[in-house]
Formats: structure tokens, C-alpha cells, sequence
């Protein structure tokens, strides 16, 4: 991707592939639909529920399935699926038009951060609290050794991605839980992990809250919330393509909470100090 196309970058850093759909829109809807700007989601576990492949491939179709719906209206799709080699790490990435996806493909950390036993009940929360002195990804791709081995993978990934764009921008779930208490423990810990790489001070930041959205009273207006509702049902039909597992089984009010709220977050503004 040629980056002396944009002006900007934003990058959207999360722990499953439907929560910047769910707790970051209209925010993703318009820097995505922005030709100017370049969008990276980093996704850094497979959200597999304790499941098996089928499943969390499943939830990475939905994320591109859902990027389509939004770029198709307006321009001719470019699209690739491919592995590079980042921070010693192989990682997989797909990338369409202005935007790119990496999928780390770590393990699902459950609900109480323990893991599931299918994958040896590694976890993110584990990992960086040293309970686990490694932690691998699903596909057998590569091993985190250390937890900064993982933030510093993070932090290569923006570096690569946004070399020569000096208008950088970073989104992500707050790990702080007093101000997002609740959530779930893998968005924490993706959160801490971001805020431990040394380039963040020099990154404009968005910090979102995640589970507790719902009890936010911010409606979106009619077209941000036609397209928060409409890429979240091109992820729900994909991954039920491709698994036969409806999201929505979860509990439709719940997600219905979600969809019906514009994202809640802060900023932090960057340092003058160039990357």
C-alpha cells in the first residue's frame, strides 16, 4: 500500500474482531469511508470462545465481510490476503482498499481471563501477569516469549504501517477499570499492552469504553446508526456462512444495546516529538 496516498492513519487495536464494530462506531464508519485516510485493525486474539477453527476463521471473515459493505458503495474493491514477517513474528493480514487487518490469532482469554482448555488455557491476562511464561498463536504461526515480545510487536506493526504519514492516530478499549469497569479481561489487557509501547506519548489516542457502553445515553443520528447496524449484520451473516454459529444467540438485546449507541471516549493528544 502506497502511504504517500494519505494524509492520515488511524489505527484501531482490539481484542476481538467485532469490537470496533460494536463500541467504536460512528468512528471506524468515517475514517474508512475517508480516501484520505489509511485504517489499520490490529486484532489481537481469534475471540475463539474455546472453539475450534472453523469458528474463529469464521469471526475473521466477518470483519472483512463487513469492511466490503462499507467500501463497496463507493469505490472498485482491491483486495489481498497474505503473511508477513513483523518483529520476528509470522503474522497473517488482509488488506482492501485504504484498509488493512492483522490478525494475531492469540488465544481467547474467557470471560474470568482463565482461558479455555482446548488451547492449554493460555491467555492474554495470564501472560502479562507471568502466570504463563509464553503464549502461542492458534495456528501454530509464532510464540510470544515475554510480554513485551507482544507490545513491542504492537508498536512494529504502527511503525511499518504508518512510515512516512505524520498524522497518526490510535484507538483502542481503556484498560483503566475504574473509568471502564467490567469488561472483558481480554480488552484489558490489550489496552495495557498498548499503553506500555514506547512510541504511544507521540500517537494521538482515542480511548473507548467497551461492555458498559450500553448504560452510555449517546444515540447515534439516522445514518451513523444505519451504518453501525448494517456492517455488524455483514460481520453476523458472515460468521454464520461460515460456522453456522449466530453472534446474536448471545442475547439480541444486549447487541441491540450496543448498536443503538454512538461510541463513548476520551483523547489524549501526541507530543510534538516525531516517531
Amino acid at each position: 500500500m502506497n502511504n504517500e496516498l494519505y494524509a492520515q492513519i488511524s489505527f484501531y487495536i482490539v481484542a476481538h474482531a467485532d469490537d470496533w464494530l460494536l463500541f467504536m462506531q460512528p468512528n471506524a464508519h468515517k475514517d474508512l469511508v475517508d480516501s484520505h485516510n489509511k485504517v489499520v485493525f490490529i486484532i489481537s486474539t481469534a475471540g475463539d470462545a474455546g472453539e475450534d477453527e472453523k469458528y474463529w476463521c469464521a469471526r475473521e471473515e466477518g470483519i472483512k465481510s463487513s469492511i466490503r459493505f462499507c467500501l463497496a458503495p463507493l469505490v472498485h474493491l482491491f483486495e489481498l490476503n497474505n503473511r508477513k514477517e513483523i518483529n520476528y513474528h509470522i503474522i497473517n493480514y488482509w488488506s482492501l482498499n485504504n484498509a488493512v487487518c492483522y490478525f494475531l490469532r492469540l488465544p481467547d482469554g474467557n470471560l474470568n481471563g482463565n482461558g479455555f482448555s482446548r488451547y492449554n488455557y493460555e491467555s492474554l491476562s495470564k501472560f502479562k501477569a507471568e502466570r504463563i511464561n509464553s503464549i502461542n498463536a492458534l495456528d501454530n504461526s509464532t510464540i510470544y516469549n515475554s510480554w513485551s515480545d507482544f507490545y513491542s510487536t504492537l508498536q512494529a506493526i504502527i511503525l511499518s504501517e504508518s512510515s512516512g504519514i505524520s498524522n497518526i492516530r490510535i484507538n483502542y478499549l481503556n484498560p483503566c477499570t475504574t473509568i471502564n469497569p467490567n469488561d472483558h479481561p481480554d480488552h484489558i489487557a490489550t489496552g495495557q499492552a498498548i499503553q506500555e509501547m514506547a512510541i504511544l506519548s507521540n500517537l494521538q489516542q482515542a480511548l473507548f469504553i467497551g461492555y458498559n457502553l450500553s448504560d452510555e445515553q449517546r444515540n447515534p443520528d439516522q445514518t451513523d446508526y444505519f451504518w453501525k447496524v448494517g456492517m455488524f449484520a455483514a460481520y453476523e451473516k458472515a460468521v454464520f456462512d461460515s460456522s453456522g454459529y449466530s453472534t446474536l444467540k448471545e442475547g439480541i438485546h444486549i447487541y441491540l444495546g450496543w448498536c443503538s449507541r454512538s461510541a463513548s471516549f476520551v483523547t489524549v493528544n501526541a507530543s510534538k516529538k516525531k516517531l
